[in-house]
C-alpha cells in the first residue's frame, strides 16, 4: 500500500505503542527512584509491612546492583523505542516505524525472558501469567510489522 492512507490497524498499533510506552516510562522512572529510597523505606516501614511485602523489599535489595541497573536501562530504551516507533507508524516511515518497531519487539522478548530467568519470584521472576502477557504484545508487534503492515511503510 503506497498511498497516503494509513491502515487503521497501524494507527491502532501506534496508539497502543504510545500508551504502553508511557506506562513503561513511568514504571522505569518509579523503579529508578525506588532504589535510592529503599533503605529508608525498609527501616521505617518494616513494622507495618506484611511478610510478602518484606520478601519483595528484601529481593529488591538483593538485586540492586548491576543487574537491576541494566534492567532499568533496557526498560527505558524499550519505552523510547515504543514511542519513537509509534510516531513512525503514524508517518509510515520505514526506519522510524518498521525498524524501530522490530527493534522494540526483539529487545522486549529478550528482556522478558531474561527477567523471568534472573529475577526472584518475589519480584515477578519465573514464567508466570504476567510474563506471558508481557511477551504477547512484542511478539504480536513483530508478526504484524513483518506480515500485515510490511508493505505500508513507504520511506
Amino acid at each position: 500500500m503506497a498511498s497516503d492512507k494509513r491502515p487503521g490497524g497501524l494507527t491502532a498499533l501506534a496508539v497502543i505503542n504510545f500508551i504502553w510506552g508511557g506506562f513503561t516510562a513511568l514504571g522505569t522512572l518509579g523503579l529508578a527512584v525506588l532504589i535510592p529510597l529503599m533503605g529508608a523505606v525498609m527501616d521505617q516501614a518494616s513494622t507495618t509491612m506484611t511478610p510478602e511485602q518484606q520478601a519483595q523489599m528484601e529481593a529488591l535489595r538483593d538485586i540492586s546492583g548491576p543487574l537491576f541497573t541494566t534492567l532499568i536501562l533496557v526498560s527505558g530504551v524499550s519505552a523510547a523505542l515504543l514511542i519513537a516507533s509509534g510516531v513512525g507508524y503514524l508517518k509510515l516511515k520505514k526506519f522510524l516505524g518498521r525498524t524501530l518497531g522490530n527493534a522494540y519487539g526483539i529487545l522486549s522478548v529478550i528482556y522478558g525472558v531474561t527477567a523471568a530467568l534472573l529475577l526472584p519470584e518475589a519480584l515477578g521472576g519465573g514464567y508466570t501469567i504476567s510474563t506471558i502477557i508481557g511477551l504477547i504484545y512484542p511478539v504480536l508487534t513483530l508478526i504484524l510489522l513483518n506480515t500485515t503492515f510490511k508493505e505500508d511503510f513507504v520511506n
